[in-house]
C-alpha cells in the first residue's frame, strides 16, 4: 500500500514524507524529482517548454508508474488538477492531505525561485491556493493540519492515520 501526500507547494510533503518513509521502513519518492530524473529537465524548464498542461501529463504518467511500488509518495501541489489521478491513488493506497495555511506557505517559499506557479504576483498565488483547497479535501482520505507542528509530531499523527486505515 502506498501513502500519497498531497497539499499545496510548501506544505511539507517532501520533508515529512522522507521522515515518514524512514520511520515506516519503506521507500520515499517525490514525483517532481522523479519527473526531473526521467525527463532530464528541471520543473521550471518543463513549464517553460511545455506549459502547465505538459507538466501535468508528466505528473500523471509518473503517478501511474510509481503506484506499483510500496512507498510514501510526495506529489506535486497540482496533482489534484487531473481528476483521474485520484483514481490512481485511491486504487493503490491512501491519500493524506497536509493542510497548511497560506501565511505559513508564504514564509516557507519567500525565497524559493524554482516554483513556476509560485513566482507570480500575490493575488495569483492566493487565487491558486483558494482554488485548490476544496480539491485537496475532495481527493483526501485524511487531512492532517501542519501549521506550527514539528516534523516528529506530524510523523506521529500520520502513523495514527495509517493504522486507522
Amino acid at each position: 500500500m502506498n501513502i500519497y501526500l498531497i497539499g499545496f507547494m510548501g506544505s511539507g510533503k517532501s520533508s515529512v514524507g522522507k521522515e515518514l518513509a524512514t520511520s515506516l521502513g519503506v521507500s520515499f519518492i517525490d514525483t517532481d524529482s522523479y519527473i526531473e530524473e526521467v525527463t532530464q529537465k528541471s520543473i521550471p524548464a518543463i513549464f517553460a517548454e511545455q506549459g502547465e498542461d505538459g507538466f501535468r501529463s508528466h505528473e500523471s504518467d509518473a503517478l501511474e508508474r510509481l503506484s506499483t511500488k510500496e512507498a510514501v509518495i510526495a506529489t506535486g501541489g497540482g496533482i489534484i488538477e487531473i481528476p483521474e489521478n485520484k483514481d490512481i491513488m485511491t486504487k493503490n493506497g491512501i491519500i493524506v492531505y497536509l493542510h497548511t495555511n497560506f501565511e505559513t506557505i508564504s514564509k516557507r517559499l519567500q525565497e524559493d525561485e524554482n516554483r513556476p506557479l509560485w513566482n507570480q504576483d500575490l493575488d495569483k498565488r492566493k487565487a491558486l491556493y483558494e482554488r485548490r483547497l476544496p480539491l485537496y479535501r475532495q481527493f483526501a482520505h485524511y487531512v492532517v493540519e501542519t501549521d506550527d507542528k514539528e516534523v516528529e509530531t506530524l510523523i506521529h499523527e500520520l502513523k495514527e492515520v495509517i493504522k486507522s486505515s
